[in-house]
């Protein structure tokens, strides 16, 4: 069982981590927004342009990811379910969480999930 001082850290790191996620997601609309607004440049320009709102979106992409993530794991502490594997309902370990507060499986299952994607 992890103790409540844990879980309470837990919660402020995740939910600090949402916040500085959803700073970055607004910060990425408003470069994508600029580049948007941006007047027809040279080739190589537009090029820059092209590849620089390419990464925007895949960060974008990435930090919704994560920032499902980090809901999951805060509704899971709401529900006194936090801590339990997805795939195999065990215990995941501690340091695990600790590493890794949004972690959705055990080692064992995270192991098994990479392989059979391999």
């Amino acid at each position: 069982m992890i103790k409540k001082r844990v879980l309470k850290e837990l919660r402020e790191r995740l939910m600090a981590r949402r916040d500085q996620l959803l700073e970055q997601l607004k910060s990425f609309k408003e470069e994508l927004a600029c580049l948007d607004q941006s007047h027809p440049p040279e080739f190589s320009e537009g090029a820059q342009e092209e590849t620089a709102a390419n990464s925007l979106l895949a960060l974008d992409n990435q930090e919704r990811k994560e920032l499902a993530d980090i809901q999951s794991a805060l509704e899971k502490l709401d529900q006194d379910t936090y801590g339990k594997c997805e795939r195999c309902s065990r215990r995941i370990g501690e340091p695990r969480l600790e590493a890794l507060p949004m972690v959705r499986y055990c080692i064992s299952c995270q192991n098994k999930i990479e392989e059979s994607a391999k």
